[in-house]
């Protein structure tokens, strides 16, 4: 779970090396859970990452209760961070979101986030 301290908003774009087509529909949402986790990261508000963003599993894994101090401690020093994603991949109740994400004074790093709708809203279940 450490490597969501990298996450920020940087924009989205979808697709390889072509201009970026926008979102809609499904992945629209994805993108929106994963922009969200980004302002959160990049406000250091990590509460919101792992009461309203990460699936109660994934939550368990970056420490349950201890979830946001977990968090707070991994982004110690981290500034800057950024996030791109680089595409989406859709299975029913199931994305895999590919995403490039770097920080100030660190290499970029590429990604995959692992989310699962669970009502209406799409939730991060794991860092790949």
């Amino acid at each position: 779970m450490a490597a969501a301290v990298l996450l920020a908003p940087m924009g989205c774009s979808f697709g390889a090396d072509e201009e970026p087509k926008p979102a809609s529909g499904t992945a629209k949402e994805i993108a929106a859970t994963v922009e969200r986790l980004g302002r959160a990261v990049a406000d250091r508000d990590f509460e919101t990452v792992c009461e309203r963003l990460f699936t109660a599993g994934a939550r368990r894994r970056a420490g349950g209760d201890e979830c946001p101090t977990q968090l707070r401690s991994a982004a110690e020093g981290v500034r800057r961070p950024a996030i791109e994603i680089r595409g989406i991949d859709v299975n029913g109740d199931r994305a895999s979101v590919r995403v490039s994400t770097r920080a100030e004074g660190q290499a970029r790093v590429t990604d995959t986030l692992e989310m699962r709708r669970e009502g209406a809203a799409w939730l991060i279940e794991a860092l790949g």
